[in-house]
């Protein structure tokens, strides 16, 4: 890892990251300060038990999981689809900027000039995405954790801890095959575009597999069924191997990465 190049990064990095987190914080204030008047309404829990295992998967929530806790409420309103498509466009967007843009650019050349090897460089660029996951995670938890203790709900942190983890492995995988495009092409708009694509493909399988019993079998390829919030903060699914899986996979595309980056042919 190159320390200067680090620290210029997360320099310029940390607006974005700032701006993201105030966001997603006031969003989850504002979900636990509505969440005891929701949950004292049953009528709203009759609503709920209602709606079509079809629409609750659209939402994130499984057929046979409960829709009377606040994990399924901070999970269908928030952490299941509407964090993981932030957290998504945020991996595939920095991503982008951190290498195949500074290709295009120019900016390239002149960080390349150095005596910092290909390798180290790309190395680094990963640290600054994994570091802004890990920013963004722990406010994510901080921000539910200091709201749930505000408005006098009860949750079980060590299973909040698990889901950071989690969230952590699986949104750094997003951004090692986003890193991996970006060094593999060093064109920023195909770079985006299959980052992208991949994401968005990943997510409509999983949507698209929880609508009927017919298509199930969409949702084992999509990289979203590792992803599953409301079964780990309820305590009904261990994710450590998917951790596990989920940070090998980051590794080994970064290894993936760095040697197509080594062999890439870069007109700078």
């Amino acid at each position: 890892m190159n320390r200067a190049l680090f620290r210029a990064m997360m320099k310029q990095n940390r607006k974005k990251v700032a701006k993201l987190a105030a966001g997603i914080v006031l969003y989850e204030t504002l979900l636990t300060w509505v969440y005891p008047v929701i949950a004292e309404n049953s009528a709203v829990t009759q609503l709920t038990d209602s709606i079509p295992s079809a629409v609750k998967t659209v939402f994130g929530v499984a057929e046979e999981a409960r829709v009377d806790t606040f994990e399924a409420f901070i999970s269908a309103q928030f952490l299941a689809r509407i964090w993981a498509m932030l957290m998504s466009l945020y991996n595939v967007e920095t991503a982008n900027e951190l290498l195949a843009k500074l290709a295009d650019d120019g900016s390239l050349a002149l960080l390349l000039s150095t005596p910092v090897p290909r390798g180290d460089y790309l190395f680094t660029q990963a640290l600054v995405l994994f570091s802004g996951n890990a920013l963004l995670v722990l406010a994510t938890l901080l921000g539910l954790c200091c709201g749930a203790y505000r408005f006098g709900i009860t949750i079980d942190s060590w299973r909040y801890c698990r889901f950071g983890l989690l969230s952590l492995a699986f949104y750094s995988l997003i951004g090692a095959y986003s890193l991996f495009f970006s060094a593999l092409t060093a064109q920023e708009d195909l770079a985006l575009t299959l980052a992208a694509g991949a994401t968005l493909t990943f997510y409509a399988l999983d949507v698209a597999g929880g609508l009927s019993e017919q298509h199930s079998w969409m949702r084992r390829l999509s990289l979203f069924q590792c992803y599953q919030p409301q079964e780990v903060l309820e305590g009904t699914s261990d994710p450590a191997r998917k951790i596990i899986g989920l940070t090998a996979g980051s590794v080994i595309l970064l290894q993936l990465g760095i040697y197509a980056f080594n062999e890439k042919d870069l007109a700078i």
